[in-house]
């Protein structure tokens, strides 16, 4: 069963956005000995102790072969997933000619002569990031699940941050999308 809590916002002064109603999901984690009864579960000539120590090498395993510039794919049969990988960009974002100006006062357009120069002088940041496909909704959806709302609260106003840098408004709470509605759980 997949809970959930209705939040009643009362808007958001930067985002230029007035009350709305959200669901937002209320999430248990469950740990890699958690995860490793259920391979085991599915199937059992895998020990739970030897899934559980495959699982425990994961991070740094995929680390290692994504510094190689590799994407790790989780499949379910043929099907794809998940997709972890690294995520480059620019540091500072990216560069349009007024950028580029201030990085080399003597550019006076963007061409394929100076990108490589002036992306080589901002340097390029790596950051994991994690894309789910439709493929894994479709499997959730053919596990089955059912969801019960938990309760339903109000989410104060949020106004812009004031000139000295601080919040003028309050945000007490709401799901930010970091997990900070999730609790520990060991299924």
């Amino acid at each position: 069963m997949i809970q959930y809590e209705v939040c009643l916002n009362q808007g958001n002064e930067a985002l230029q956005t007035g009350k709305s109603i959200t669901a937002n999901e209320i999430l248990l984690n469950c740990d890699e000995k958690a995860l490793a009864r259920e391979i085991h579960h599915q199937n059992s000539l895998i020990p739970e102790d030897v899934a559980a120590s495959v699982l425990g090498y994961f991070g740094k395993a995929a680390a290692q072969l994504m510094a190689m510039g590799f994407a790790i794919q989780f499949k379910n049969g043929q099907d794809v997933l998940m997709r972890i990988y690294p995520d480059l960009h620019l540091n500072g974002g990216n560069i349009n000619l007024a950028r580029a100006k201030e990085l080399d006062p003597e550019v006076t357009d963007l061409t394929m002569e100076n990108a490589g120069e002036l992306a080589t002088k901002v340097g390029v940041n790596v950051k994991v990031r994690c894309e789910t496909e439709v493929k894994f909704t479709e499997l959730l959806e053919k596990e089955g699940y059912s969801v019960e709302r938990k309760g339903v609260k109000e989410v104060a106003y949020i106004a812009k941050k004031g000139s000295d840098g601080g919040d003028t408004g309050d945000n007490p709470s709401g799901n930010q999308g970091n997990g900070g509605n999730s609790q520990p759980i060991e299924p």
